[in-house]
């Protein structure tokens, strides 16, 4: 239970380090365009649309990967217990545990999330709300990851390179 917990670990900080690093790319090309209006949204160029649709993806994918995979299998490592259990009462203990800051956080960035999941012609107001709240915090996720991320190097004691098998 334990060793496939690790593997877990080490693959989604694998795959969640990717995509913090597209995200920055991301945020850098799309930082002259932000905060957006109505109409600068609209006058945005199929590129700048595309850097939009990364920055959303990889960010998705970040908290994804982070509430399915990686915030899980370090629950069951530390507790030694893979019975299932609701995410939220699994983030809570890891607030507990000193993994996460803040679960509350965590819920900002859900519902941004589920915000852009539902993106309507009609509701163009509330998509470009949504990507500035995301684009003015988004630094506090990845702020979020980097500090699991270090809890569990440091707790490992596996060292910082992931080059382990």
């Amino acid at each position: 239970m334990i060793q496939e917990a690790e593997k877990t670990i080490v693959s989604a900080l694998r795959e969640n380090d990717a995509h913090v690093q597209r995200l920055q790319r991301a945020k850098r090309l799309l930082n002259e365009f932000f905060p957006l209006t109505v109409d600068s949204f609209a006058q945005l160029s199929d590129e700048q649309i595309e850097h939009i649709d990364q920055f959303i993806y990889r960010f998705t994918k970040l908290q994804d990967s982070m509430g399915t995979r990686l915030l899980p299998a370090i629950y069951v490592w530390l507790e030694s217990d893979n019975r299932p259990r609701p995410f939220m009462d699994v983030l809570n203990r890891l607030e507990q545990l000193g993994v996460v800051d803040d679960v509350s956080l965590w819920q900002f960035f859900r519902n941004l999330r589920n915000n852009l999941a539902h993106d309507y012609p009609e509701s163009i107001d509330q998509t470009v709300e949504t990507l500035n709240l995301l684009f003015a915090d988004i630094d506090k996720i990845l702020d979020m990851y980097i500090h699991v991320r270090s809890y569990w190097v440091i707790r490992s004691g596996k060292g910082d390179d992931l080059d382990y098998g």
